[in-house]
């Protein structure tokens, strides 16, 4: 689901009132739930909660409050994790609803709970709990582990890492019309740089220097065929060209995987994402381009 199909589905309640903001431009997971915020105002306070890497406990990593950040997690936040169930607490007073759910990753595994705080009354509590819940599923298709959540915006500050781009655009309606993809990324050099980088991701690193499987596939056309140490994700990285032939870096596609699963089918499947995706490239400048 893109932004703008979000904003469509998650627009209604009641604007939010003395929500304090989200600071951007600090972690992938803080620029979450800014976007999450502006798509929904009826939002009035929401947070991540993972356990960090290296850590022991679950944190809340990402909140419209930063004064709750580093902070445990709630035992209530703790008991939708471990039950993976919803639940909705009212504040008839003051007509609020506090909505937990099980905050999942790509690939629909459990890594936390998200936390949000809806204007509403104990009449609402269904209808708010199916609103986080598409909440939680927008996340979900924009975080690939739980660290991911507290990658640095932005990533790289020396490379482009504007997310209005052209290649956002095109990484957004990839997700949209193949629900069976669980990431779809970007590479490109931008004009007059020196580097490939990440232009356009659904979990974001947008401005990280690509590794050496990116740039193999850049520089031979090979493709690299992977499947994660889990066992759980196939990538596929392709080498990218824009719609005259000429090369400009590398696409991944990642699907989800079990063993036995056909490679080359998966294979195919990426490519065909890959060919259609270049036909709708003028050029590597196009990428970093606003897309509007």
């Amino acid at each position: 689901m893109n932004r703008s199909v979000l904003a469509i589905a998650l627009a209604a309640l009641m604007p939010a009132a003395g929500a304090a903001p989200c600071t951007s431009g600090t972690t992938y997971g803080q620029t979450l739930l800014q976007q999450v915020r502006t798509a929904n105002p009826s939002v009035l306070a929401a947070a991540l909660h993972v356990q960090p890497p290296k850590a022991h406990v679950n944190r809340t990593v990402a909140s419209t409050d930063p004064r709750v950040l580093g902070r445990p997690s709630s035992p209530a936040d703790l008991a939708v994790i471990a039950s993976g169930r919803p639940s909705a607490t009212v504040d008839a007073a003051h007509h609020r609803v506090d909505v937990r759910v099980p905050l999942e990753d790509v690939s629909h595994d459990v890594i936390g709970a998200l936390s949000l705080r809806f204007a509403g009354t104990a009449a609402d509590r269904a209808t708010l709990i199916r609103r986080a819940l598409a909440i939680r599923d927008w996340l979900g298709r924009r975080i690939t582990l739980p660290g991911n959540v507290l990658d640095p915006v932005p990533y790289d500050p020396t490379m482009p890492s504007a997310t209005d781009t052209y290649a956002q655009h095109l990484v957004d309606d990839v997700l949209a019309r193949h629900p069976d993809v669980e990431i779809f990324a970007i590479h490109a050099t931008p004009p007059g740089g020196d580097y490939n980088v990440i232009v356009g991701s659904n979990i974001g690193r947008i401005g990280k220097k690509a590794d050496n499987d990116d740039m193999r596939a850049v520089y031979t056309g090979k493709t690299n065929l992977e499947v994660n140490e889990t066992g759980t994700r196939f990538e596929v990285e392709m080498q990218l060209k824009d719609r005259a032939g000429r090369v400009i870096g590398a696409a991944s596609v990642v699907y989800p995987y079990r063993k036995g699963d056909d490679q080359q089918t998966l294979e195919a499947r990426a490519m065909a994402i890959k060919d259609a995706v270049q036909q709708r490239i003028p050029d590597a400048a196009s990428l970093f381009k606003p897309a509007h």
